[in-house]
């Protein structure tokens, strides 16, 4: 076997710093997973919708939950009722907000992804479904900067380890997946 050739710092120390939080973290967001996943299942169970939200990067992680959702994460099972909402590209498109408006009734989740950046239409979406009393089940850096003081007693916050933006997506991605898996085993019971 050749022999390993000289990693440059900068390259291995993204990943270790990635792998020391998930580690220090993993049983908070462990934790704050399976709430997340049980305020989905009571909204589904009662004929709620699950919306998903995101800004930049984190519309792609909204999409890929919905993704999840209707088509389940491995496991068969009926399709469960959730839609991406997708950010306004231009003047011409519709808001997240008035989407939301559009689609959402009170007993709905609002699963929103913040990657701790200046995210106006994702607030003010969020701040639409406090509105609308939907429950809120937010995604964001530990920071929680633009969606926490939107948080309620009765919202789950998953915290994300990390202040980066592609560190706070790479988690993020982890995380949902972890998610979904909690939400087919809530549907399914565990996996074999």
């Amino acid at each position: 076997m050749p022999e390993t050739p000289y990693l440059p710092t900068h390259l291995q120390q993204p990943l270790l710093e990635t792998a020391d939080w998930l580690y220090q973290s993993s049983e908070r967001l462990a934790l704050q997973l399976n709430f997340a996943a049980q305020a989905l299942m009571h909204t589904l169970t009662a004929g709620g919708r699950v919306l998903c939200a995101g800004e930049a990067e984190a519309a792609w992680l909204a999409q890929q939950a919905a993704n999840l959702l209707v088509r389940g994460s491995g496991r068969e099972r009926p399709p469960l009722a959730a839609h991406a909402l997708v950010p306004a590209s231009s003047p011409q498109h519709a808001t997240l907000a008035q989407q939301l408006h559009a689609l959402g009734h009170p007993g709905d989740v609002w699963l929103a992804f913040s990657m701790e950046r200046d995210e106006p239409d994702l607030l003010a979406a969020t701040q639409a479904a406090r509105e609308l009393d939907l429950t809120l089940v937010a995604f964001t850096g530990e920071a929680a900067s633009v969606l926490g003081p939107q948080l309620r007693d009765t919202d789950v916050w998953v915290p994300l380890p990390g202040t980066q933006a592609p560190t706070l997506f790479a988690l993020g991605w982890l995380a949902l997946h972890g998610l979904c898996a909690a939400v087919d085993n809530h549907l399914l019971g565990e996996a074999e």
